[in-house]
């Protein structure tokens, strides 16, 4: 008997790596499953009868997901190790196991017996919400195990962002498209579907229907998850959860993170992006409750209404997406007067337009000590760019728009409101999409100006669009030093490389002749719309900014898909696309004899 044991055990544990790949794929093909279970719930209009067989079905998963713990369990030979590694899935899967006994042994699940305790009515539709985010948390922890499998990808760094824009888009625009995310039973197009996932997945803003009234709650979260998940990147947030796994992040994928982020080193590349995550929840919650308190005296159906219309407009504030969830955007009468609230989002819009390298030098707490103990320490010059350069084009945009419009849409507004709006549209004109003013009325003026502030766009590395402040930086001192005759270009004490001003110029070459060429083909797609207008569409979905002068949703089929292309570049950025569509040179190890070429 002891021998056929042993004999068992042996042939056990000589199959364990097959073992292991059976239940690899067993959990990943569950994980694809209970993911399309909910979409299939949630998407769809489905009878009492059909949604209980789906919640069944999806229960059944637990039991896939406690089979693997346990079959790794068995063939772990430190247990206590094991248990360390692993405490958070055991603590889940625990509770599952607790959930099950409290309905075999008392005829409830624990869950809803705590709702029965404490006399909520109706919980049903609450429990079946807890269970199905209790399941997709498990495949969430399955995916971050598997997020170090990154590195193994045979693809440029560039590349692999890039792809993960597309998959994100097309899944986004699968979705939206679902009966059970639209209102009243209405239908949307595949061409309108992708238009604005892409415009929420590139953090833009830019819609062809109203987003407030044509998509019910189901579709505000799938929007406002495409904006988090765009705004950051997924890249980035496997990259988060990865780090936080015993497992770590392999050499190779903090190698692709350094590269796809242009951080100073590998080491830092995901410490930064730790602190990106954390950086951005805080200021989103920081935003959100601020929000919250200005809203005023405008009418929500209750406070839990009251908080998710917060979180939505700080999130998406953040990100600079502009997407709103009034008709209107901004320009509501109900928020006209609400001065403060205007305020909160356009402060959240600049911190999301700053980009997180500027906002780690200026609110890390070892920064910040360290400024203190020595007061002569400055700011990165690439923070100083970013902060002064910011405000510098918000204060030129502000004064223009000032005086430029004070005699037609803010003519109305006593002082403090006009200068409140005019500082508002040039912080959301230079990335947001955010308006509290009717922009189908201003003036040709007033739009070019626009133009040149989107095209500019926020700070590098963060959720803004346009060639950046830094590029535009660059091209403009090394101008100054070609006039001035100096052979070096020089800022804050500092010698800018040949390297980057050959990347500046060509990040504003490549963005200016996308645009341009865009625009022609919209000219023709689009006769009888005033040419200003636009080359203000084309502009602000490249720079991902999402202001319009009221023609996006009466365009074309063609033009429409110009501007999801434009988005798309826009947001991946134009240097990106370069990279992963070049073909590596051989060697570039020689040089030929000088040559005189006359310019100008």
């Amino acid at each position: 008997m002891r021998e056929t044991s042993r004999k068992l055990n042996l042939f056990v544990y000589e199959k364990q790596g097959l073992i292991f790949r059976i239940m690899g794929w067993i959990v990943m093909l569950s994980s694809v499953l209970t993911v399309a279970s909910m979409v299939y719930y949630y998407g769809f209009n489905h009878s009492a009868e059909e949604k209980e067989l789906l919640i069944k079905v999806k229960k059944s998963f637990f039991g896939v997901f406690i089979i693997n713990y346990l079959v790794r369990l068995f063939f772990t030979l430190d247990r206590k190790q094991f248990f360390r590694n692993t405490w958070a899935e055991g603590i889940l899967l625990a509770l599952v196991l607790i959930n099950f006994f409290s309905l075999l042994l008392f005829g409830l699940p624990l869950i809803a017996r705590i709702f029965a305790a404490l006399d909520v009515e109706g919980f049903e539709p609450y429990y079946v919400f807890i269970i199905q985010c209790y399941l997709l948390l498990l495949v969430a922890v399955e995916v971050v195990k598997r997020a170090h499998l990154l590195g193994n990808l045979k693809m440029k760094p560039a590349t692999t962002f890039i792809l993960s824009f597309v998959i994100l888009v097309f899944l986004g625009g699968g979705m939206l498209m679902m009966p059970g995310v639209i209102r009243n039973g209405e239908s949307i197009r595949f061409i309108d579907s992708l238009f604005m996932s892409t415009s929420a997945s590139c953090v833009t803003g830019l819609t062809v229907v109203d987003t407030a009234t044509f998509f019910n709650t189901k579709g505000h979260l799938i929007i406002i998850s495409l904006i988090q998940l765009g705004g950051l990147g997924i890249i980035s947030f496997a990259t988060f959860f990865a780090s936080f796994m015993k497992k770590g992040i392999g050499l190779r994928h903090q190698g692709m993170m350094k590269e796809l982020f242009d951080n100073e080193s590998i080491l830092g590349a995901v410490g930064m992006f730790r602190k990106v995550i954390i950086y951005t929840f805080t200021i989103e919650l920081i935003s959100a409750t601020l929000i919250y308190n200005f809203w005023g005296d405008v009418q929500f159906a209750s406070a839990g209404h009251k908080i998710y219309y917060s979180l939505f407009h700080a999130i998406s504030s953040f990100c600079n997406a502009g997407f709103s969830l009034f008709t209107n955007n901004l320009y509501e009468p109900i928020l006209q007067d609400k001065l403060l609230l205007h305020m909160a989002i356009a402060a959240t819009i600049f911190f999301g337009s700053l980009g997180f390298p500027a906002i780690r030098d200026i609110f890390d707490v070892r920064n910040i000590r360290e400024r203190l103990n020595r007061p002569w320490k400055k700011w990165k010059l690439s923070t100083q760019i970013a902060v002064y350069g910011s405000f510098a084009l918000i204060i030129l945009g502000a004064v223009f728009f000032y005086f430029l419009e004070k005699d037609n849409t803010i003519s109305k507004m006593g002082m403090v409101e006009a200068v409140v709006a005019s500082i508002f549209q040039s912080v959301t004109c230079r990335t947001a999409g955010y308006n509290t003013v009717d922009f189908s009325l201003l003036g040709t003026p007033i739009l070019i100006i626009m133009v040149f502030l989107m095209f500019i766009g926020g700070s590098s590395g963060s959720t803004a669009g346009g060639i950046k402040t830094s590029s535009f930086t660059v091209i403009f001192s090394a101008i100054i030093a070609t006039v001035t005759g100096k052979k070096m270009v020089t800022m804050g004490r500092r010698t800018i490389s040949q390297e980057l001003i050959y990347k500046a110029f060509a990040v504003f070459i490549f963005s200016a002749s996308f645009i341009f060429i865009n625009v022609v083909i919209l000219s023709i797609a689009e006769p009888n719309i005033p040419i200003i207008r636009l080359v203000f569409e084309e502009v602000s979905a490249f720079a991902t900014v999402g202001l319009t002068t009221g023609i996006t949703a009466n365009l074309s089929d063609l033009s429409k898909m110009v501007l999801i292309i434009s988005m798309f570049v826009g947001r991946v950025g134009v240097l990106s696309l370069a990279f992963s569509l070049s073909v590596p040179t051989r060697s570039n190890a020689y040089k030929y004899p000088n040559s005189h070429i006359m310019i100008g």
